[in-house]
């Protein structure tokens, strides 16, 4: 198992992957996704589609507009 990683994302929701896949794109390799139970198994696995339309962070909406 390796100890170091260049980027560790946190939650394999909507968010978690869409942010760890943009990075892969960008050429990184050294990243990990950490989940607690299974992909998609969180609070945003049914609201995927509706994100963008009930936006309420500021720094989910700074996410979306660098990764979208």
């Amino acid at each position: 198992m390796k100890t170091h990683a260049r980027a560790v994302v946190i939650g394999g929701g909507v968010n978690g992957v869409s942010i760890l896949y943009h990075l892969v794109k960008k050429g990184w390799r050294d990243v990990v996704l950490l989940e607690r139970t299974e992909l998609t198994a969180g609070s945003t696995w049914h609201a995927a589609g509706l994100l963008p339309l009930f936006n309420m962070s500021y720094s989910v909406g700074q996410l979306q507009s660098v990764f979208g």
